[in-house]
């Protein structure tokens, strides 16, 4: 009889062995993290991992989702294919049922497709794709911007702020308008030139290069603009090609009056870093980066704070544009719909994302979420921002706006 209890006892410690790691594994909330993190985007997508995982952090210090800890499994999309393939590979491998991306339209489209063939919730940041929510996909949703709102602050700064700076209006605005040929960089150019023509702008200039290419030369295009002399540059470009098209201006001796550019290579710390002093004057139409604290919830301000903080103690700098972008995503995800989900299952996510009311200014990049019926969310906005001693300050709109514009229009152009 003895022999038999002892072997049931055996029995029963080992059954609980046996099921002790599927109990540890529900103690976590896996959320797969698609991000481009090498190739020409590389940058991009490491600095929004960065701020997504400091919000993980925050959150798993704050008690989690509801008790249960945020585990990021990294996955590395460097291609459209990386992103199909490393979907797959966390929906099958590490049994994730929500993901948070992406950087680019190269990866969310592939990406979220992925997720949507497998009932996978899909939180996207940063891809601007019209085509992302107007697929009738029930489990995609857009935290940020869509190439409209990415790109038309551009055009509307040069109307209603660099115009009357030179003295101007509207229809006597000469702009010219650059980009590499890309899905990026096509929309972007096409919503501008839309508004441009409601308005009654003359467009100088419309022309764009080759995508993807490690462009090492962009002289014929400068000279172009120097010829033409618009008023406003409004350029679409990556890190290099921004970095390039800036060099080569200034060795050309070529300044237009006012410079635009589209967030991308022009909202990048790493711009500063290569033009140095030669930056400063630069505009762009960006994801919110340091906003007026104004403007912001008392939350807000703090995980401002806290968040800055974190970020420096780890990375050993304060945090840009992207980095900003990708904590916004992290708390948005974990802490207004996780935290408000019934469960962190696909229909459950979907559920409480249709009935997220966070007004504007509950984060710190200003941001707020409402979705419509696309899963667009309509409480994100652009800033412009300028470049100003090697840093990049709020100049529109004035609510959070932390300076005022300068250089404008640039002494160094021509008149």
């Amino acid at each position: 009889m003895l022999a038999i209890r002892l072997g049931a006892l055996v029995a029963a410690v080992l059954s609980l062995t046996a099921i002790a790691p599927g109990v540890r594994a529900q103690e976590t909330v896996r959320v797969g993290a698609l991000f481009p993190l090498t190739g020409p985007t590389g940058v991009f997508g490491n600095q929004n991992l960065r701020g997504f995982e400091v919000a993980a952090d925050m959150v798993n210090d704050r008690g989690g989702v509801k008790g249960r800890k945020i585990e990021v499994v990294r996955a590395d999309a460097a291609t459209p294919q990386a992103a199909i393939s490393e979907v797959n590979r966390m929906i099958t491998q590490n049994r994730v049922r929500v993901l948070a991306g992406s950087t680019t339209t190269a990866v969310a489209m592939p990406g979220s497709q992925e997720a949507e063939r497998n009932g996978v919730f899909y939180w996207e940041c940063c891809a601007i794709a019209d085509e992302l929510t107007s697929r009738g996909f029930k489990y995609t949703f857009r935290l940020g911007l869509n190439s409209a709102g990415l790109g038309l602050p551009a055009m509307r700064y040069a109307i209603d702020a660099v115009a009357p700076a030179l003295n101007k209006k509207p229809p006597d605005l000469r702009v010219a308008m650059v980009g590499e040929e890309s899905s990026f960089g096509i929309a972007i150019i096409n919503k501008n030139a839309e508004l441009a023509a409601t308005h009654g702008v003359k467009v100088v200039l419309r022309e764009y290069y080759p995508a993807g290419a490690k462009n090492t030369d962009l002289t014929s295009l400068v000279l172009k603009l120097r010829d033409l002399n618009p008023d406003v540059v409004i350029a679409t470009a990556f890190l290099n090609d921004a970095i390039l098209l800036g060099r080569q201006m200034k060795e050309l001796r070529y300044a237009p009056k006012a410079y635009i550019g589209t967030s991308a290579g022009h909202s990048t710390s790493a711009l500063a870093q290569a033009l140095g002093a030669d930056v400063n004057g630069t505009f762009s139409s960006s994801y919110p980066p340091d906003v007026n604290t104004s403007g912001l919830t008392e939350t807000a301000r703090k995980d401002l704070e806290e968040f800055g903080r974190r970020f420096r103690e780890k990375h050993k700098e304060a945090p840009a544009v992207q980095e900003v972008v990708g904590f916004v995503t992290g708390m948005t995800l974990f802490r207004d719909l996780m935290g408000s989900a019934a469960g962190v299952e696909p229909d459950q996510l979907r559920a409480a994302a249709l009935a997220l009311d966070v007004q504007v200014g509950s984060h710190i990049n200003g941001w707020g979420i409402k979705f419509d019926a696309t899963g667009q969310n309509e409480r994100s906005f652009a800033t412009m921002v300028q470049w100003q001693n090697q840093e990049m300050k709020v100049v529109s709109p004035s609510n959070f706006a932390t300076a005022k514009p300068v250089m404008l229009p640039n002494p160094a152009a021509r008149p």
